[in-house]
């Protein structure tokens, strides 16, 4: 199992990431901008050989990505409703995506088996994303995946949400009923 760290692109919106390992040596490139129909992501072998990229099919509340791997298309994925816990299921490759945009943590399942999982960690730059992947061939769609997810779930600063809700309220872990909601309402109402 190989562990990627990606950095928030909500600050660089037209830039290009790097993807490290946990050594830190730079392992892939991630190319591209969001935000109109068409617009895509292309992700680059060090070597500067094109390896995948995701595309935007469509825009609004329930917006739609076409994955190609090698110039071939081989699935999509689109955004489904949830805010506490989220699955979403991916066309042609038959991957699902359990987790919560809440925490940004998700498992992707190819059948029972796990392909790679997500999840956010503080490092001294800041938060990013550490993907840990199974196989070295899931690598590419697993980092256009997580990107998408990091889009939909954009925030200015990237600390999850969970995480900070417990900043204000520490109680908040043992009373997670509705005060989530009354928590997440003040947070929102603070920013404006």
């Amino acid at each position: 199992m190989r562990q990627l760290y990606i950095r928030d692109r909500s600050t660089d919106l037209h830039g290009t990431t790097v993807i490290r390992d946990k050594d830190g040596k730079s392992c892939y490139l991630l190319v591209g901008k969001w935000g109109i129909r068409h617009d895509a992501l292309s992700l680059y072998a060090i070597s500067g050989a094109l390896l995948a990229e995701v595309k935007q099919l469509s825009l609004g509340l329930l917006p739609k990505f076409a994955l190609y791997v090698n110039r071939q298309r081989v699935g999509t994925i689109g955004k489904g409703f949830g805010f506490v816990q989220q699955v979403v299921y991916i066309r042609g490759i038959n991957w699902i995506i359990v987790g919560s945009p809440l925490t940004s943590r998700y498992r992707v399942f190819r059948g029972s088996h796990l392909v790679f999982s997500i999840n956010p960690v503080k490092l001294s730059g800041g938060y990013c994303h550490e993907l840990k992947v199974n196989k070295k061939d899931d690598e590419p769609l697993a980092i256009l995946i997580a990107s998408i997810l990091n889009h939909w779930a954009r925030r200015s600063d990237q600390e999850p949400l969970l995480a900070k809700l417990l900043k204000r309220s520490p109680n908040l872990r043992t009373s997670m009923s509705f005060s989530i909601s009354n928590q997440l309402n003040s947070l929102i109402n603070t920013k404006k």
